[in-house]
């Protein structure tokens, strides 16, 4: 059974040989591995940008996903020392964190929508890196990610307590936002016919440590229609529906597999009780993630992370529709004692 196999079968609730995992890493974390490992990755590049940098790491965990990103690999440039601007025009602070950033400027300083300007989401440019990677990739599970889908999207654009205020003071304005936003994704997710492509992730945070960032009616009447949308035209596709939405979201689980979505991504376990959420949706819903890298993998001992992983992989047997993973991409602070553990238990269960 290949990886790809392994996944589709997981996450649709059928019997597999063994339990599917994926872990990812922020960069810092990846170089370390790398320089400790005597992991050297290919000098292959598209557009000027090694999309190949971390495909040998890959290897080394035994992964079984692959993620292509649905955006060109030089569309976000540096336009000064750690100071980013992405293909939406927004800039974002890479000082400290060196992987996402901290929103610098404010594109929508006004609710004037024409003012935005936005990407062709069919440019050839945008896909040109899938073909190498799906290649090196063949036998894994193909995720196309749609990062920021819709509210971070807005929020990016517009200002995160602007958009907050917006929900109240100006609804037909958010709902005119997110009608761009999703027209724009929706162009994407037709774009990709031509590929192989298993699935499409669709990533958008909504939830804190303690619970969701706005009510779950607020949630409901202004991001879950265009949601629907998107996982809609997904399906049509043919693909799965992965989502990725960090914090306690567990007001609307129901609402996601109402509108499609297959499979949810990280469950932290400092957000919600990991084996209780799997154990209840079990059937009706696969998740993935469940690894903790707030306390297990960076302050636990070896043995407890081969307690917590193993723990993960008996849930997974015993209900299915689960691929065990870390919560996150793993931060440069995990001990590389822990990473062995954790890969000693996935890759010898």
């Amino acid at each position: 059974m290949t990886e790809k196999d392994r996944v589709k079968r997981c996450i649709h609730f059928k019997e597999t040989d063994s339990v599917p995992w994926q872990i990812d890493c922020t960069s810092g974390m990846a170089r370390i591995i790398m320089e400790n490992c005597g992991i050297v990755e290919e000098n292959r590049r598209v557009q000027g940008s090694n999309i190949f940098r971390y495909s040998r790491l890959h290897d080394f965990f035994g992964n079984h996903l692959c993620y292509v990103r649905c955006e060109a690999p030089d569309s976000t440039v540096e336009v000064a020392p750690g100071l980013w601007r992405d293909e939406w025009g927004v800039l974002w602070d890479r000082r400290i964190d060196r992987d996402v950033g901290t929103q610098v400027n404010t594109v929508l300083e006004q609710m004037r929508i024409e003012e935005v300007e936005v990407p062709d989401p069919c440019s050839a440019s945008r896909y040109a890196h899938f073909a190498p990677i799906i290649e090196h990739s063949a036998h894994r599970y193909v995720i196309a990610k749609i990062s920021r889908c819709l509210f971070e999207r807005a929020w990016s654009l517009r200002g995160m307590a602007s958009l907050f205020v917006d929900f109240i003071e100006n609804p037909s304005f958010v709902h005119e936002l997110f009608e761009l936003i999703t027209e724009f994704d929706l162009q994407i997710i037709d774009a990709l016919e031509p590929f192989p492509i298993d699935a499409i992730r669709l990533s958008d945070d909504w939830g804190g440590q303690l619970g969701m960032l706005m009510s779950p009616e607020t949630w409901r009447s202004f991001i879950k229609p265009y949601l629907g949308r998107l996982y809609g035209r997904a399906h049509e596709r043919g693909y799965d529906v992965f989502i990725h939405c960090c914090g306690n979201i567990l007001d609307v689980l129901d609402d996601l597999i109402e509108i499609g979505v297959n499979v949810f991504n990280p469950v932290q376990p400092e957000t919600m009780d990991v084996q209780e959420v799997i154990g209840a949706y079990a059937g009706r819903l696969a998740f993935y993630g469940g690894l903790s890298i707030q306390h297990t993998l960076p302050f636990g001992t070896p043995e407890e992370v081969r307690e917590e992983v193993g723990s993960r992989v008996q849930l997974a047997r015993e209900h299915g529709g689960y691929i065990v993973a870390p919560a996150h991409d793993m931060p440069p602070d995990i001990p590389l004692e822990n990473i062995d553990a954790m890969l000693d238990v996935l890759q010898h269960q």
